[in-house]
Parts: structure tokens; C-alpha cells; sequence
């Protein structure tokens, strides 16, 4: 599913008030470069906490061979399963940022790179650990703790 960075989050038809970040597919451009390792150590840390969970699961079609079951990513010698629900950072700005949690193998694996615009706001918002994110996703989530209370991402 292709939607292009910093357009309006319209996924489902929902109304919500976000920017998508990092919605690939193959035959789109996207931007390619480094990030630094601050940046995945904090957006590793936003993967724990999922927002929109689906029953199915998505792969990349990046990918010379894809994987047929739920995507998993390893870093610094942990493994999380993606693919299956979203995420959302909250800038300082006001803008909320809508990203799948495939954006970290598209970043790991394929060398995209997103806007800097987002790379500060998940710079600049709170550890994704604290109780100030905790309440937004919950907020967000309109009370509905889903996995929140226990990390089901990882293996």
C-alpha cells in the first residue's frame, strides 16, 4: 500500500487527523540516505506499542524474495514481528505522524530515508517507554489498551 510521505493519513476512509510516513510499494520512488542510529534506537522503541492491529499481515514487496509469513526485524539482538498494525509519533509541532510498522525493515533493508521532518519529531517527542506515550496511544485508542500492557512484537 503506497501513500506518499506527508500527505494526509486517509487509510480505511478514517478521518484522522495524521501524515502518513513510510508507506512503500514497488514502482514508487522514495527517498534513500542514512539515519543515525539515535533515530532507530527511539523508532525501534515505538514499534512496542502498535496502533491499528489487523488480523492479516502485509510483506514487502521490496524485496527480491519475500517472506511469506509475518515480517520480522532483528536489531542490536532483538527480533520483532511487523507488518500487522501502525504506529504514530506525536510531533512537537502538533502534526501526528501515521507510519506502518514496516518502516523499520524499509529503513534496515532498503535504505529509505524518511522526511527530516519526522526523523525530529521522533527525535523531539517523548521516550516511547514513558507513561506520557503510553496515555497518548491509549488516548488515541479511545481507551482500548490492545497489546499495551505486554509487548506482543516481540519474539
Amino acid at each position: 500500500m503506497y501513500f506518499k510521505d506527508l500527505t494526509k493519513y486517509e487509510y480505511h476512509g478514517d478521518l484522522e487527523d495524521s501524515l502518513n510516513i513510510g508507506w512503500l510499494e514497488n514502482g514508487h520512488l522514495f527517498n534513500q540516505g542514512s539515519v543515525s542510529e539515535k533515530f532507530m534506537d527511539k523508532l525501534w522503541g515505538y514499534l512496542r506499542y502498535p496502533v491499528r492491529i489487523f488480523r492479516g499481515f502485509h510483506t514487502c514487496d521490496l524485496c527480491e524474495k519475500p517472506n511469506t509469513g509475518v515480517p520480522v526485524v532483528e536489531y542490536k539482538g532483538q527480533k520483532r514481528k511487523v507488518g500487522y498494525y501502525e504506529m504514530r509519533v506525536w510531533g512537537k509541532d502538533g502534526n501526528v505522524y501515521a507510519a506502518p510498522s514496516l518502516i523499520f525493515h524499509y529503513i534496515l533493508q532498503h535504505g529509505y530515508q524518511p522526511p527530516q521532518e519526522f526523523i525530529d519529531a521522533v527525535m523531539d517527542s517523548e521516550n516511547p517507554d514513558s507513561d506520557e506515550y503510553y496515555q497518548k496511544v491509549l488516548a488515541y485508542s479511545k481507551g482500548e489498551d490492545f497489546w499495551l500492557a505486554q509487548d506482543r512484537t516481540c519474539i
